[in-house]
């Protein structure tokens, strides 16, 4: 017996229905009534929200057991995400499909759904795995090129122009939904990569707390601990010693976890792991270009470091409105450094 059925009406599927089920229920109507493909309409935005509430407490097996008990009223309130930030979590955003392509966990999952029901477990998650390592190839080739066209221009001297092209690019992707948490996992990424090139060294070498600002403060919380993620994640999986080949079987075991123990909040700190491996191998490629003289990897190493410094958005003239702020340099004097040289 159910008591409350609203969660699943509003998803189109039966109490019954699998993990699956949800998933694909919720991304199809998501992605319909998604804000950016429905500006202004206020209808769509309120559906957007309804079915981030459904998706957020049946995709949690504590959660939809409760639900399933007591009702709606039951769930705490602290619960509750964002609707932007749970459909950025699993489906990024079309917007960044330039920058990050679809995640890696995104893509596995749909693979894993086309694997036989019948086979070993562990061998439907192999063969999704090297399915999805195909198209991650695949993804990082083209975001390569694409990067290379977009620092083009900083590269002949152009520094003016680009810095104004990417200040307004990253003030267009901050209106996108989970833009602005988007946006400064990029740019820490960006910057950390960048260094390593320049011999500098990256002021955020400890984390302090992150604070969202501005009226919209409230529609972003869940931001803060997604960009808090992002500095920490980039920053630990940025190591010397840590290969491209060991940050993929990072990604790996965190994704296979995922499964054994599915939670919305893991979901956010899987693909963290995936854009910093994606912007590892495009970054490297980029940088590492042996086709291209010592002079031009340096330029293009500069204007890494500036498009991540606008991105970031958090020192000015790059602040926006509603952007992620890192304030208070005294805070957290005892948390670990993040970045190594």
């Amino acid at each position: 017996m159910v008591r409350d059925s609203a969660f699943y009406n509003i998803l189109g599927i039966n109490v019954e229905a699998s993990e699956t089920e949800i998933k694909n229920a919720y991304y199809q109507k998501a992605t319909e009534a998604h804000p950016d493909k429905n500006p202004g309409d206020a209808k769509a935005a309120e559906d957007f929200a309804a079915l981030a509430e459904a998706f957020q407490v049946l995709m949690d097996p504590d959660k939809r057991g409760w639900y399933n008990k007591h009702g709606k009223l039951c769930i705490p309130q602290d619960f509750w995400l964002h609707s932007y930030c749970v459909y950025g979590m699993f489906f990024g955003s079309e917007c960044f499909k330039d920058y990050i392509g679809e995640f890696a966990f995104t893509t596995f999952s749909s693979f894993l759904e086309m694997e036989e029901e019948t086979e070993d477990p562990e061998v439907r998650r192999k063969r999704a795995w090297e399915k999805t390592q195909a198209l991650l190839k695949e993804r990082h080739e083209k975001i390569t090129k694409v990067m290379i066209d977009r620092i083009q221009p900083y590269v002949d001297g152009h520094m003016d122009e680009f810095e104004k092209s990417v200040d307004s690019e990253a003030r267009r992707l901050s209106t996108a939904a989970f833009g602005e948490c988007l946006l400064f996992t990029l740019g820490v990424i960006y910057i950390a990569k960048a260094a390593k090139e320049l011999k500098g060294k990256e002021e955020a070498g400890r984390i302090r707390w992150i604070k969202v600002k501005g009226p919209k403060g409230f529609e972003l919380r869940s931001q803060i601990h997604a960009a808090k993620e992002s500095d920490r994640t980039a920053g630990q999986r940025d190591r010397p010693n840590n290969s491209q080949a060991n940050k993929e079987d990072d990604l790996r075991r965190e994704i296979f976890c995922y499964l054994d123990n599915s939670r919305l909040r893991n979901t956010w700190s899987i693909n963290v792991t995936d854009i910093e491996l994606c912007l590892s191998y495009i970054c490297k490629a980029i940088l590492k270009d042996s086709t291209v003289s010592k002079d031009v990897l340096r330029l293009r190493a500069e204007a890494l470091d500036k498009l991540g410094r606008i991105f970031k958005g958090t020192s000015p003239p790059y602040h926006r409105e509603y952007g992620i702020c890192v304030e208070d340099e005294q805070e957290n004097e005892n948390e670990d450094s993040d970045f190594s040289d």
